[in-house]
């Protein structure tokens, strides 16, 4: 009985050992590249901006390839204790091209950034945050 225990420690204790070195394996999955305009440069109409950017996957040869065809999603976040929310959901081009519009709100200041998901062994990756806002 006490050898069945003893086993059953051992193998408990391995279980437990894998899944901390498989949870800290995934965190250094690579990131993505993502190159962004400043929006503020590309002004359209009077509260709305152009945001276009690049994202592009890094191989292990050290070249990059574009992250074509795939999602990309806007965030949104009202204010700097606030959480930040999807407000569109984007598909890149062929050249990992996205292009999309951001509004600047009539008072205050919202903050705008891009997120691609995890996928195909890459980790999360976000983009540069942007605030736009009148004086």
């Amino acid at each position: 009985m006490r050898t069945l225990r003893t086993v059953l420690a051992a193998l408990v204790a391995a279980l437990l050992v894998a899944g901390v070195l498989s949870a800290s394996a995934s965190a250094s999955h690579p990131k993505r590249i993502i190159d962004e305009v400043p929006p503020d440069t590309k002004q359209v109409s009077y509260n709305a901006f152009k945001l276009k950017g690049t994202v592009m996957q890094p191989l292990a040869d050290g070249t990059v390839v574009p992250y074509a065809n795939e999602k990309v999603k806007i965030l949104k976040k009202k204010c700097g204790t606030c959480k930040w929310k999807v407000v569109k959901k984007i598909k890149t081009d062929e050249a990992g091209v996205f292009k999309t519009r951001i509004y600047a709100p009539e008072r205050g200041r919202w903050k705008w950034r891009s997120k691609v998901e995890n996928s195909y062994g890459y980790a999360t990756t976000m983009g540069k945050v942007w605030t736009l806002y009148f004086d």
